[in-house]
């Protein structure tokens, strides 16, 4: 997914928040959709390093074994502080980045058993990008992929709107 993580992790966040029993709330909405891009987020790092030897997805921010280990953290350290926000907020911003590696694994592939293989796990590739695991698919933008892209943002877009004007989202 180029685009797409955003608004899913928009989706994502208000569908856990409704299920957490939380008020639908900007600041948690943030949170979650920030966290849906965080994986992608060494992507300022990889263009102003201007490294083409490594693709962005070869840096260690892009694999999930890193965000299991802080998961593991957050998780420990809720177990000695147990502060209801602790574990909303894990629940949320976890969920929201292991999403996106469910989203980039249908298309250009992840390293899902880093550190015990450098293999990539994918469903669809773009020739010449990413992994090269998968099918390779030679123009992205003609894709069904790139469109659901478009529709998930014109529905999120569409969300809000209507969320504003039914007023849900909650002051605090």
């Amino acid at each position: 997914m180029i685009i797409g993580h955003l608004p899913v992790g928009y989706f994502a966040t208000r569908f856990l928040i409704k299920k957490l029993g939380l008020p639908l709330n900007k600041i948690w909405l943030g949170i979650g959709i920030f966290a849906a891009i965080i994986p992608d987020l060494d992507y300022i790092y990889w263009i102003l390093s201007n490294s083409q030897a490594v693709t962005h997805r070869g840096l260690v921010t892009t694999k999930p074994f890193l965000y299991l280990i802080l998961l593991l953290i957050f998780v420990t350290v809720y177990c000695f502080y147990k502060k209801s926000w602790l574990k909303m907020g894990i629940i949320i911003i976890f969920s929201n980045i292991f999403l996106h590696f469910l989203l980039d694994t249908v298309f250009y592939g992840i390293q899902w058993l880093y550190p015990l293989s450098d293999s990539y796990f994918g469903i669809y590739n773009v020739s010449g990008y990413g992994s090269g695991a998968g099918i390779q698919v030679a123009d992205y933008f003609h894709h069904w992929y790139w469109y659901l892209e478009i529709a998930i943002w014109i529905l999120s877009v569409v969300s809000v709107i209507f969320s504003h004007k039914k007023h849900e989202f909650d002051a605090r």
